[in-house]
């Protein structure tokens, strides 16, 4: 498709379409001004913020591409297309926002009072221009009227009302005694965590410069998840679709931990195939996933008991996944490849090759071979 025929013969509807299905547009905008233009509309700027995060996330990401993408037409065009204003992200907004003094942060991070890099950080919302943060209160006033509680948290409103305080045995009948509440807090009041961070910081500050939720947060939402999974058709119906994707791994990962416990009981018994395989489906027929990342996770945080429960995990996995034996290992060996997960030892790939019926298989001599240089070079 030549430049020539994007400016003056595609249809303005084809080509707000073709924008809104890219992550990021910059490059393209700048090469044509007629799509350069097209991108100004504030309604071409909801659709785009919409597609790209969903109707639930839609607002934290506008708010964090700054002033120069969101202004009080594009807030208003994100609402009218259906943007969700929480009451939380309301909360966090009024919490967040305001000009820092730069100079004095400046002046703590050179005595020492705070990090050279948190000094660099604009906060969430902070820079927000102020006639967005007004429409913004207005039209969260008109949402939840005397109950918008602007200096709140539901976060630790959710967190209590789970039963987080208390023990696991006391924590689900706290939660089904508070579960009109919780439901409440979902349906009426639109209660949806802020986004994680996709890269991994070792610091888990509360609140997060960032917006973010951290890995505390992340946990209490799966948590809530595998006690109740009632709970997730709550945040769809509010249209919380990502729901899912959000804590896929910390959900599945903890289903197989509430199964094999860190220090079994004395009336513990060992589950079979049939058993795990039933939970598993009820969190897949809820919309998680079983990927290979996930259960290569699983296999690390098992890594100590590899022995006693392995093998049975191979057999339920490759199961669920409808795979051979052989089938389903090759494909954790190739998964090993992945540069987001962290082997200290070759554990893992020991404990494939013993149940590698052909332990001539190309894929995992390969990433045998691979991770044995990797280890040798990290630990000489």
């Amino acid at each position: 498709m030549s430049k020539l025929y994007i400016q003056n013969v595609l249809p303005t509807e084809i080509l707000t379409g073709i924008t809104k299905r890219i992550r990021y547009p910059k490059n393209l905008i700048l090469c044509c001004r007629r799509l350069a233009i097209i991108f100004k509309d504030p309604q071409v700027k909801a659709e785009w913020i919409i597609y790209q995060f969903g109707a639930a996330n839609c607002l934290f990401y506008a708010i964090q591409l700054g002033p120069s993408f969101l202004d009080v037409a594009v807030a208003q065009a994100i609402i009218a297309k259906g943007g969700i204003i929480s009451r939380y992200s309301i909360q966090r907004i009024h919490l967040n926002f305001g000009c820092y003094d730069q100079k004095l942060i400046e002046l703590k991070a050179a005595h020492g009072m705070a990090s050279v890099q948190s000094s660099k950080i604009i906060p969430w919302a902070s820079n927000l221009h102020i006639s967005v943060y007004m429409f913004l209160l207005k039209a969260a006033s008109d949402i939840y009227n005397h109950d918008l509680c602007l200096k709140g948290d539901d976060m630790k409103l959710f967190h209590f009302l789970l039963g987080r305080p208390y023990t696991t045995h006391y924590s689900p009948l706290v939660m089904a005694k508070n579960m009109d509440q919780i439901k409440d807090l979902i349906l009426h009041f639109k209660f949806i965590p802020l986004p994680s961070r996709k890269e991994k910081n070792s610091i888990e500050e509360y609140p997060s410069k960032y917006g973010h939720k951290n890995k505390r947060q992340l946990n209490v939402i799966a948590r809530v998840v595998l006690i109740c999974k009632d709970i997730v058709p709550l945040w769809k119906e509010i249209g919380y679709y990502e729901i899912c994707h959000d804590v896929n791994d910390l959900v599945m990962q903890g289903a197989l931990l509430i199964i094999f416990p860190p220090t079994p009981s004395s009336g513990w018994l060992k589950p079979d195939i049939k058993i795990i395989n039933a939970r598993l489906t009820e969190l897949i027929e809820l919309g998680f996933q079983l990927t290979y990342h996930v259960i290569i996770e699983i296999f690390l945080g098992f890594e100590s008991r590899l022995e006693q429960i392995g093998i049975i995990l191979i057999e339920s996995f490759a199961d669920i996944k409808h795979e051979s034996r052989v089938n389903f290992l090759r494909k954790c060996l190739i998964e090993t490849f992945n540069p987001k997960l962290k082997f200290k030892n070759q554990n893992i790939l020991n404990f494939f090759y013993k149940y590698l019926p052909d332990s001539s298989d190309i894929e995992f001599n390969r990433a045998f071979e691979f991770y044995s240089n990797t280890w040798c070079k990290t630990n000489t």
